[in-house]
């Protein structure tokens, strides 16, 4: 997730994307993280200059959705941001007490949901220079973190979730509900399930994780052929690692003890008509199908038989996954 003693890289490029989305005009398809715009600065800008999201802050805003690049990216933080923003909001209505934001990077919730949040304790867990970063960001740009964050600093690959909570002041027996965005793609696979073992043995029923991760097929095939902001992460030192065996995801979080609730499959049907329609009835993105079809052709051009068979493969049977995960009630 960092390298060099640099805070996260792909974690300043999301948030600078969901700045970006947040200035769209139409209130239908805006990004709801208002508060991104702020964090992201020069400074920010130029650690993610390889990518041309770093420039675009400084572009025409109706100039730059024609750029693909930076457009598809705003494009999946838009249905990332608001798909999480709704089941964190549900889940504390529902009774949710204590909150943990697991790889937090430049995450905003505990100063854009001040108000929900107030009583909550929200554990912002993340590695050391990305947490150290924000931190001083925060001070700088709004003036500190609310009274009830606390910051917690992990290595995901070498300690364990619920130590480092504990030693936080978390409080096991509140129900609590966690948030893993933009993060389980870069740790390995046994630091993953760990992870996964540690909130299921050790949160209180009822208790909840929201998981964005991807099946194993489409990960192999975009470590094989990567573009885009998967070329960046790469070349940035923060590599794709681990993807949920396909077809396996319910069995796959069982043994960790977690249960399969709601999922959403990024980039389906579902997910352009729940978060990705304007007023006018028409879809977000449809001035750019055309060029989108075309980089699939390309991209496709570029492989081998054996690749082209694994990327048809991978679209059927993969995905890119936003889940609900529950820990369930245990026997008496």
């Amino acid at each position: 997730m960092e390298a060099n003693g640099l805070p996260s890289r792909t974690s300043i490029l999301t948030a600078a994307a969901r700045a970006f989305g947040s200035r769209e005009p139409d209130a239908s398809v805006r990004n709801p993280d208002w508060l991104a715009d702020r964090l992201i600065g020069p400074a920010e800008l130029a650690l993610i200059a390889d990518h041309p999201i770093g420039k675009v802050l400084d572009r025409d805003f109706q100039e730059a959705i024609y750029d693909p690049d930076v457009f598809g990216f705003a494009w999946l933080m838009l249905v990332r941001t608001r798909f999480i923003d709704e089941r964190m909001v549900h889940a504390f209505r529902s009774g949710a007490t204590q909150l943990a934001i697991l790889g937090a990077g430049f995450d905003t919730r505990a100063h854009r949901f001040a108000e929900l949040l107030k009583d909550t304790p929200v554990f912002e867990v993340d590695y050391g220079a990305t947490q150290e970063y924000k931190k001083r960001r925060v001070e700088a740009a709004l003036g500190g973190a609310p009274a009830n964050v606390v910051y917690a600093s992990i290595d995901f690959a070498q300690e364990s979730l619920g130590e480092v909570l504990r030693r936080s002041g978390f409080q096991p027996e509140r129900k609590t509900y966690y948030i893993c965005e933009g993060v389980s793609m870069y740790i390995p696979e046994e630091g993953m399930k760990e992870t996964l073992r540690a909130i299921a043995a050790e949160s209180a029923p009822g208790s909840a994780l929201l998981l964005e991760y991807l099946n194993r097929g489409g990960l192999e095939v975009l470590r094989k052929y990567p573009m885009g902001m998967i070329k960046n992460a790469f070349d940035w030192g923060e590599p794709f690692v681990f993807g949920v065996p396909d077809g396996q995801d319910r069995e796959f979080f069982l043994e960790a003890g977690l249960e399969l609730g709601e999922t959403l499959k990024i980039g389906s049907p579902e997910s352009v008509k729940r978060y990705a329609m304007r007023q006018d009835g028409t879809y977000y993105g449809a001035h750019l199908e055309k060029v989108f079809q075309q980089r699939r052709e390309a991209a496709m051009k570029t492989m081998d038989d054996a690749g082209r068979q694994q990327a048809a493969q991978a679209a059927a049977t993969s995905g890119y996954w936003l889940a609900e995960l529950a820990v369930p009630q245990r026997p008496s």
